[in-house]
């Protein structure tokens, strides 16, 4: 069982509540953003418990990626936790019109699947990617 000695008691379960309820409104229709009410943790913290917290909670797997550059057509459903610094996303979503959004320190980005993204790194930005439906590991894939 993961270690969220660095999560402050309560916090886990309460963004993790955020995070779904903001999926509820935006999952597999726009791209969103909320800002948290809740302080994030540290990285650290925060990868280790969310993937599978998320996961428990959506009933679907969630892969942690590498940091995107580039124009990038998104396989599956991202979520961007902007941990610190700031970020820009252009986004072309499949659907609806393209946006621009810049991403501070504590805000939570959701794009759809197929959506075409170019992600501008700030100075000190730190940011968990998380692709929602796609397999945790190449293992998981194999998996029938």
């Amino acid at each position: 069982m993961p270690s969220t000695a660095q999560v402050p008691e309560g916090t886990e379960t309460l963004l993790v509540e955020e995070i779904v309820l903001f999926l509820s409104v935006h999952l597999g229709r726009s791209p969103g953003l909320m800002w948290t009410e809740h302080e994030l943790p540290d990285p650290g913290a925060l990868a280790e418990f969310l993937p599978a917290a998320l996961a428990r909670r959506l009933d679907r797997p969630i892969g942690v990626l590498p940091p995107v550059f580039g124009d990038t057509r998104t396989a599956h459903d991202l979520l961007v936790c902007q941990l610190g610094g700031s970020d820009t996303w252009h986004i072309a979503p499949p659907a609806g019109a393209a946006l621009t959004l810049r991403l501070q320190a504590g805000e939570v980005l959701y794009v759809p699947a197929g959506s075409l993204c170019t992600p501008r790194r700030g100075v000190r930005s730190r940011a968990l990617l998380l692709a929602l439906g796609a397999p945790k590991s190449e293992r998981d894939e194999e998996s029938p």
